[in-house]
């Protein structure tokens, strides 16, 4: 599943998540990030309801996590606010010829992090996603929306 697919699922997409914690797995090129996200529509009067949710990154090519920039080094500590977005050459240069060698339909994108003001960029064989009912740990299966929350 590529980013667009994914974000086009959920009627918020990536805008406002909150990122909790992310997991490396070199050995098994895994990633996975824990996240908050909005899932309910934007007309809804529940649309600032955050509900806990996994994207989990299968066969990750690359994993960039930018420095924050010198006015951000020191943040509130708690979550780190995120917006996802398509992964872009003006931004990530490198992308310009990384994608080229990327299977067409791998995930790309990139999470600006507010609270950093620089971006995470990642670009995966597959992605998965699920939303994570009050008590899991994150291993559910992926749901799609309007699925357990």
């Amino acid at each position: 599943m590529t980013f667009e697919q994914l974000d086009a699922l959920y009627p918020n997409g990536f805008v406002d998540a909150e990122l909790d914690s992310l997991s490396l797995d070199y050995q098994n090129r895994t990633a996975q990030l824990q996240l908050h996200l909005r899932g309910n529509p934007p007309d809804s009067p529940n649309r600032d309801d955050y509900q806990r949710a996994v994207l989990l990154l299968c066969g990750f090519y690359y994993f960039v996590i930018e420095p924050p920039d010198a006015d951000h080094l020191w943040y509130p500590v708690r979550s780190v606010q995120v917006n996802g977005y398509p992964e872009d050459a003006n931004q990530f240069p490198l992308f310009q010829h990384l994608k080229p060698t990327l299977p067409a339909a791998a995930f790309c994108c990139r999470l600006y992090v507010h609270d950093w003001n620089s971006f995470i960029h990642v670009a995966a064989r597959d992605a998965q996603f699920s939303w994570v009912e009050d008590g899991d740990r994150g291993n559910s299966v992926a749901s799609e929306p309007g699925g357990p929350r």
